[in-house]
């Protein structure tokens, strides 16, 4: 197992921008440890892994290694590396698995099922709602739902998670400071509060770049057994993390969209290529063969008897809050008529009202 300090030099070793894989693969080939090379370190290093990285290295060398602890404690920013304990058994199988991962929350060795939910940022309407209901569904089975806390799929899945009071892992591609889109912090910390974990393999206050993202797609899968893929345009970002599925020997899930919709282009071109079909949590639970295992376990998030009325006040409600007005719009009723409905499903405990006339599904 790693000691503390050996994690705490690599932990120094990502804060630097500019060192990358390369030049930390060159100093742990030189010195064997991150915790060598910090003790070692010296201006010879620079001809190594050039001026920059040295320089970003030795500043915050010069600060001391006491002082990054003492930020990390502050942030309760915990750290874990492969041969820890809690170190995700399932990550610890791909081909490039990061050296060092910075976490909130609580991470565990063993998740004996876990499902990514992934697709686009520029979601329909029917992917979003569909996403929370198969997450929703999944992690009232007991699974682990694990995505990347961007806006669109992925937030609708993280949602859909803690619908259910299930357990769901966001995967950043930015620091656990430096939360990607702002708007998401607030999701962020119920996904902490119940249970579930914020991880990144970049410093705590990495910037959300460009070139993260791709980096971050393969702990997406890596950290999941399937792939759930539920909207995604050609050209989409979400092709690598299918294609880092596929490498991993994960199984990819795919579900099918409207035809004449963008967004349903590649799931419907991952199902021709081989891609299992699904339309709902209980598919997912048998062929990963884990309906058995459900037995005991709610499969499914069951609703009390809802009139149709109800119902599509409910199913409005479920992607994101809305307020009164907005409700009155999208389901075309009376003030009078909604709040009569908005009345009953709180008093069935389904869903909350906010300030300012806001309601959201009570999680």
């Amino acid at each position: 197992m790693p000691e503390a300090r050996e994690k705490l030099c690599q932990a120094w070793l990502s804060c630097s921008d500019s060192l990358g894989e390369k030049g930390r693969g060159q100093l742990m080939a030189r010195f064997g440890t991150a915790r060598q090379a910090y003790n070692q370190f010296s201006g010879e290093v620079a001809q190594l892994i050039g001026e920059k990285a040295y320089s970003e290295l030795a500043k915050l060398r010069d600060k001391g290694i006491d002082k990054l602890e003492q930020a990390l404690t502050r942030d309760k920013i915990s750290l874990c590396m492969p041969g820890d304990g809690h170190y995700p058994e399932q990550l610890a199988q791909i081909p490039d698995l990061p050296p060092l991962l910075f976490y909130r929350g609580s991470l565990s060795k063993d998740v004996p099922r876990a499902i990514a939910i992934v697709g686009s940022r520029r979601e329909t309407r029917y992917g979003r709602e569909q996403a929370f209901r198969i997450a929703r569904d999944l992690a009232a089975s007991g699974v682990v739902i694990v995505s990347g806390l961007a806006r669109g799929v992925d937030t609708a899945a993280h949602k859909g998670a803690l619908a259910a009071s299930g357990r769901t892992i966001a995967i950043l591609g930015s620091g656990i400071k430096r939360i990607y889109p702002r708007e998401n912090e607030e999701l962020a910390e119920q996904i902490i509060a119940t249970g579930g974990a914020l991880v990144s393999e970049f410093a705590p206050k990495a910037e959300p770049l460009a070139y993260h993202f791709p980096i971050r797609n393969r702990l997406v899968s890596g950290f999941s057994h399937g792939v759930l893929l539920v909207e995604a345009r050609e050209k989409s970002g979400t092709l690598i993390t299918v294609g880092h599925a596929l490498i991993q020997g994960r199984e990819v899930f795919a579900l099918p969209g409207p035809v004449d919709q963008p967004g349903s282009a590649v799931p419907h071109r991952m199902l021709r290529e081989g891609a299992r079909l699904i339309t709902c949590a209980e598919d997912i639970l048998e062929d990963m063969g884990w309906a058995q295992s459900s037995q005991g376990v709610q499969t499914s998030f069951v609703l009390p008897d809802l009139t149709n009325e109800e119902r599509r006040l409910y199913d409005a409600l479920c992607d994101e809050q809305k307020q009164f007005n907005e409700l009155m719009r999208i389901l075309n009723l009376q003030a009078q008529e909604l709040n009569v409905l908005l009345t009953t499903l709180e008093m069935k405990n389904l869903i909350d009202s906010l300030p300012g006339r806001m309601f959201k599904v009570r999680s």
